[in-house]
């Protein structure tokens, strides 16, 4: 697929191609938002070379410079924000996330085919955010034919399962909420026995507490929180769903998990955008006819039939969000980490768009324009080992870059339509993005034909 949609983009009239990475560009006419100290540097240059910042400055660029110009037209030219959980399945895919000024991904569901899709976003000859990726998840029960999968029956299956996964290049892995907690320990040692990071959803068998012993690296969702946090007489029926756990949390026990979390030094990502995705639910007719539903797989057909699942929690999400995003402020007050990400494609939740539902709930929960960014940037940087190499313009960052036409200190809706995304060094226009995103629903409309004919 990637080279399809490299070809397209070459026959397209008016397109701009990727650079190759050994050529020098160069942004002129530009307000940087550096997200360093030097907060926003108005009407100045950014000079990138090999994929790499090589200098940040006033006024224009230099008058012997001899790379590719590119004039930002008075716009806003900030990093790229990351979007921390995250399912990419497909190629073209990535230009979902660009087109919503995401450069950077943490997919939690890995393949061969995720270290594929990095090379090409970092070669140019594909329209996609970087990726981080985990392994393939790991959980309990029978085997699983999916490639993002593995499916375990004893204690030495998982700790083979991690082992594999480590010395077959991958960094991290995803322990899931089938695992037994002797199992999920092992798994987990063995993890930092091979130096590898431990991203999870906390296990039916543990209790939050006993997961943040062990020093995870990320809790994706806040699981396990809710039911730690569940008010007395609501505490005997653990199995009720989140939502209805969430509604009846006691924010009296925040303080004791707050600090166990701080103490483990475990991120947090409270996925907010999971729980807008249920409200939409209510009403599948209006989702599908959003302007970006044409880029939803064919698959996807079967959240509407589905949506009737979640209609009778419909009375606890509001309450989820407000419980989730008072506890995601206090860990974030406390000085815990927390993430953005979004978790597309859950149902009702678009890969690339549902990022804005998410920067929603951190809004509603009380986060600045200012922090959002931050956590979006910088802060994602910091967890992922990369501080000052990635979410900053800076000499020597990354050049992962997104033009827009404002500032989204004071309106976050720019970051909806950037004028153009820079990866690797590798500048995307906006003629560009628009066209793979062309691409892509012409692909969909094509499936949805043929599964229609069948």
């Amino acid at each position: 697929m990637r080279l399809i949609l490299f070809a397209l983009l070459m026959i397209v009239p008016g397109v701009a191609i990727a650079q190759p990475a050994d050529r020098r560009s160069g942004f002129e006419n530009v307000d940087i938002l550096t997200m360093t100290d030097s907060g926003m540097i108005e009407s100045g240059h950014v000079i990138v070379s090999r994929g790499v910042i090589e200098s940040v400055g006033d006024g224009p660029l230099p008058a012997g410079f001899d790379g590719e110009r590119i004039d930002g037209g008075g716009g806003v030219l900030m990093p790229g924000l990351a979007d921390m959980h995250v399912h990419y399945y497909a190629d073209d895919m990535g230009v979902l996330y660009l087109a919503n000024s995401t450069t950077f991904v943490r997919n939690l569901t890995g393949s061969v085919q995720t270290h594929r899709r990095d090379q090409a976003a970092r070669s140019g000859a594909l329209i996609a955010p970087r990726v981080a990726t985990s392994g393939p998840i790991i959980d309990w029960g029978e085997p699983s034919s999916r490639d993002f999968f593995i499916r375990v029956q004893s204690t030495d299956e998982a700790v083979g399962a991690v082992r594999a996964q480590g010395r077959s290049g991958y960094d991290a892995v995803k322990l899931y909420e089938g695992l037994p907690a002797n199992t999920y320990a092992a798994a987990a040692a063995e993890a930092e026995r091979q130096g590898m990071r431990v991203y999870t959803h906390v296990p039916r068998s543990m209790d939050v507490r006993d997961v943040l012993a062990l020093g995870v690296d990320s809790i994706e969702h806040l699981d396990g929180y809710a039911r730690a946090l569940m008010r007395e007489g609501f505490t005997s029926e653990a199995d009720r769903p989140w939502p209805q756990m969430w509604a009846n949390a006691d924010r009296s026990r925040f303080n004791e998990l707050v600090a166990a979390t701080l103490e483990s030094g475990t991120w947090n990502v409270p996925t907010f955008a999971i729980t807008y995705g249920r409200i939409y639910s209510a009403d599948p007719d209006a989702y599908f006819s959003r302007p970006e539903a044409i880029y939803l797989p064919a698959w996807a057909d079967y959240w509407a039939a589905s949506a009737g699942q979640y209609a009778a929690n419909a009375p606890f999400y509001e309450a989820q969000l407000r419980e989730k995003g008072a506890f995601t402020r206090a860990l974030y007050e406390a000085g815990a980490g927390v993430l953005i990400g979004s978790d597309g494609p859950n149902p009702f939740v678009t890969p690339g768009y549902a990022i804005h539902d998410e920067l929603r709930g951190f809004a509603q929960a009380g986060f600045s324009n200012a922090e959002i960014l931050r956590i979006a940037t910088v802060d994602a940087a910091r967890f992922m080992g990369l501080e000052g190499r990635m979410g900053v313009v800076a000499e020597g960052a990354r050049a992962d870059l997104v033009l827009l036409t404002g500032d989204p200190h004071d309106d976050l809706a720019v970051l909806r339509t950037p004028i153009g995304t820079m990866v690797a060094g590798n500048w995307w226009n906006r003629e560009a993005m628009d066209s793979a995103l062309a691409a892509r629903a012409a692909r969909l409309a094509a499936e949805r034909e043929q599964r229609a004919g069948e």
